[in-house]
Order: structure tokens, then sequence, then C-alpha cells
């Protein structure tokens, strides 16, 4: 397996994030799309890239007994142990953008992928599309969800109108890593993700994009600060050119403004069929 290249950390304090982004992100919308049918016998569900395991722990239940839930990652240690996951929710490290293991083909009626966009490389999901359609049933369903930048902006309260905006040169600096890559929160294949799929044969395919309600946006905002710290920590100081330094900052001043500014985003579900033949 080669080495793990992971911008964002893997403390508590990581995993109370991400556990946070999740409920945030399923906060009136849903563990799985509705379109996607759970009452099938022997029903097998797998997530790609499962964190902490917080959707398995969630979606199981909501599964007929019958179900099975598997989760795939190259790291397992924000899951809670094997012995205390529900009895139908199995985890194992795998890594699902390198060639699959031949028992996991064609095993799968729903895979389920979400907020991977920093695995994503060149503005192109067709590696990881082309994956997750060999884990699938003839029949079988794929959901995709990704925040979708392309319609976020900046959110401001009648005192902060004049406030100075630091969390555009902040989602700048993580986007490029300090001035180090091309910005992936300008890449656009979230929002091609439906034609992606028609390109790959899927059918009956659905769009669910949800912005966050402004009651949340100061929850959505802090955990976008306390990614931009892991990555601070993890990416931008190992570079050695203060830009670990100057996210910090920035995470300061946006912080400090957190009752006049933040930010909204799409919350995007795609989801598609395999045909069964």
């Amino acid at each position: 397996m080669e080495e793990e290249v992971y911008i964002l950390g893997r403390s508590f304090s990581a995993n109370a994030r991400l556990n946070l982004q999740y409920f945030l992100w399923k906060d009136g919308g849903f563990t799985l799309h509705p379109k996607i049918p759970v009452n099938v016998e022997n029903l097998r569900v797998a997530e790609i890239g499962v964190g902490t395991g917080i959707w398995l722990v969630d979606l199981a239940r909501y599964l007929p007994p019958s179900a099975h839930i598997d989760g795939f990652d190259i790291d397992l240690t924000q899951c809670p142990p094997k012995d205390w996951l529900p009895s139908n929710v199995s985890v194992h490290q795998v890594d699902c953008l390198a060639p699959l293991p031949e028992h996991l083909l064609e095993q799968y009626d729903i895979v389920h992928i979400q907020l991977f966009h920093i695995a994503v490389h060149n503005n192109d999901p067709a590696p990881i599309i082309q994956n997750l359609l060999k884990l699938l049933k003839p029949g079988g369903w794929i959901s995709w969800g990704e925040i979708d930048y392309s319609n976020w902006n900046i959110m401001r309260t009648e005192e902060g109108k004049c406030v100075e905006d630091n969390f555009t040169a902040l989602l700048e600096m993580i986007g490029t890593l300090g001035g180090t890559k091309p910005n992936w929160t300008t890449d656009d294949w979230p929002i091609r993700l439906p034609k992606s799929f028609e390109n790959y044969g899927l059918t009956n395919i659905v769009t669910d994009n949800r912005r966050f309600p402004l009651e949340l946006l100061p929850f959505q905002l802090d955990t976008a600060l306390m990614a931009s710290e892991e990555v601070s920590h993890k990416a931008l100081d190992p570079i050695r050119n203060g830009s670990g330094d100057h996210c910090r900052a920035l995470i300061s001043k946006v912080f400090r403004d957190r009752q006049k500014l933040a930010y909204n985003v799409g919350r995007l579900t795609v989801v598609g069929q395999r045909p069964y033949k």
C-alpha cells in the first residue's frame, strides 16, 4: 500500500470535527438519498473513505436487520473498535483508489462516497467513478456527496456589512496549499458529476443541492476553521515558507468575526443506478 497523502488531521479534535460535519451535512436532508431503495433482502452497502465511521453507524439504524454494511479506508484509526460497531457493520483497510481485490467486485447494492474532494486529482473524478462501478452489482446505486464550491458566497449580518472578508483569503490559502498547487476549491468536477455518471452509463440520475440554513452557518464555519488549522500544521508547516503561520493568523481573524461574517455553500448529492444489463 502506498504511503498516505492526507492533508487533514487524525487527532481526537479531527474526529470531533468530522462527526460535526456529518450531522451538519445531514441536517434537513437524509442519511441515504430516498431515491435509493433499501428494502432489499440481504442488502449490501459499501462506503468508500469512512473517516470516523459515523455514516456507517448512523445508517445501520435505518436498514433492515438482514443488511450488511462494509466500510473501506486506508486508515481505520478514527473508527470505533470493531468490537463496538453494530453487528452488521464491518470496516476494512483497503485503498479504493488502487485496483480492487477480486472478491469485492460486483458485490454491492449501494456504494456511498462523500467529501472526497481532496482525493480527486486534475479536476477529474473518472478514475474513482470507474472503481466505484466495479463494486456495484447490476442494478446497484452510487451516491456521491460533495461540497459545491461553485455557488459559495460570503454571508454577512447587519453588523458585519463593513467587516473585512478574511475567509476568501483563507479559502485560497487552503485550496492552493500555500500557493504551491492549483486551487482545488475552484475545480468544477462536483457539479459535473451528473454528466460524468451519464458518461459511464448510469441511469436514474438524481441531484440534490441544499445550502445550509442561516442558523447553522456559524457551526459550519467552525468546522471549516478546524479543518484549516489541521491543514496548516500537517501540510503548510512542512513547506517552511511561513504559510502555516499566515494560515493560522487568517483563521484567528475569521473566528474573531464569527458572529458577523460566515460563508454558505451547497451540499451536493448525486445518485445514479447501474443498469441491470
